[in-house]
């Protein structure tokens, strides 16, 4: 257990601590409340398991095709360490074929605060998404790219850094229920990078990578 415990905190250190906020962005002036728990899969004894890191966010629709959202990841704050994602959506192609994905891009700065020695951490994001409506109730499938930069020669624990820029993978699914949105995304972090290397035991693709399952659940008002 104290182990385990280890390896999660050391998972807070590293990039992909959520999954995608607002693929699809909000109507003018909703607002959307919602939880998200999971995070990179261990081989922990044998086992695969996601790491339980969990977060709360709100999401509000400046227009049609806009959307801020900022977070407050809970895990985290139980480890003694502030740590917030925020940013914005922007859908700058919305579809009306079944077959031609929407298209939208989202900024995020990701933000750390470790109380117990003041160290502060900084890592923007650039996502690219495309996303495929569908049902009567407009769920909505999507694939995208998201580019994580690393401003520091190192990371956590002092360990140097991999590259200044890490590409992330992902695919996911949005089903939707009258005021209720539920995800599910999964996620191939730093492919091109060996997974044998690291500290963590994550589990990749081929060796190279990290991968990681995601779950949410949001409130529309």
């Amino acid at each position: 257990m104290i182990r385990f415990l280890c390896i999660v905190l050391l998972a807070l250190f590293t990039a992909a601590c959520a999954p995608s906020r607002f693929v699809e962005p909000l109507q003018k002036e909703e607002m959307s409340i919602g939880v998200n728990l999971g995070g990179q899969l261990l081989d922990f004894g044998g086992a695969p398991i996601p790491v339980p890191l969990s977060s709360i966010y709100y999401g509000y629709g400046l227009d049609t095709n806009l959307t801020i959202f900022g977070s407050l990841h809970t895990t985290s704050l139980y480890f003694t360490n502030f740590q917030t994602d925020f940013g914005a959506t922007y859908g700058f192609y919305n579809s009306t074929s079944t077959f031609i994905p929407s298209l939208s891009a989202s900024g995020n700065g990701n933000f750390i605060w470790d109380m117990n020695d003041s160290k502060v951490s900084f890592w923007p994001q650039i996502d690219a998404n495309a996303y495929w409506n569908y049902g009567k109730n407009q769920h909505y499938s999507y694939i995208g790219v998201s580019n994580w930069f690393e401003l520091s020669p190192k990371r956590s624990y002092d360990r140097p850094s991999i590259s200044p820029w890490i590409v992330n993978l992902k695919l996911g699914t949005v089903f939707k229920k009258k005021s209720w949105q539920f995800q599910l995304e999964y996620k191939w972090m730093a492919p091109g990078y060996s997974s044998q290397d690291a500290f963590v035991p994550y589990i990749g693709i081929n060796g190279q990578g990290a991968t990681g399952v995601y779950l949410g659940v949001s409130k529309i008002f």
